[in-house]
């Protein structure tokens, strides 16, 4: 039988020379592809200006309009959806846009419903 700390001592030199060998290779890759020579290229043309010098157009002012019948139809058909109730059943007082700043989750305002309805 052979004795067990020769077959240690192998398994670990074995180990060692594969290291050995992978190091090598690594450094025969780096001689290989390590240095490449660049194409001389001519002059290319310059690029053209970006930005124009003219001044930008004035933003349009925010309408305060209510929102349309369709909108109000289709939030209407999605609360009695999620709730299961009649269309009836219901009424919509108003529809404002939610205020992000004031939030203390990272999620739209639809996904902090369940949330802030929890108690």
């Amino acid at each position: 039988m052979y004795n067990q700390w020769m077959i240690m001592v192998a398994g670990i030199a074995t180990v060692f020379v594969a290291l050995v060998v992978i190091i090598a290779m690594l450094k025969g890759f780096h001689v290989i592809f390590g240095k490449r020579l660049e194409k001389k290229r001519p002059e290319l043309a310059p690029l053209p200006e970006i930005h124009s010098h003219t001044a930008p157009p004035a933003p349009s002012p925010a309408k305060t309009a209510q929102p349309g019948g369709e909108l109000v139809a289709a939030i209407t058909a999605a609360i009695s959806a999620a709730t299961g109730k009649a269309p009836t059943a219901f009424l919509i007082n108003s529809i404002s846009a939610s205020s992000e700043t004031g939030s203390a989750f990272n999620t739209p305002i639809w996904g902090q419903i369940e949330r802030l309805t929890r108690k």
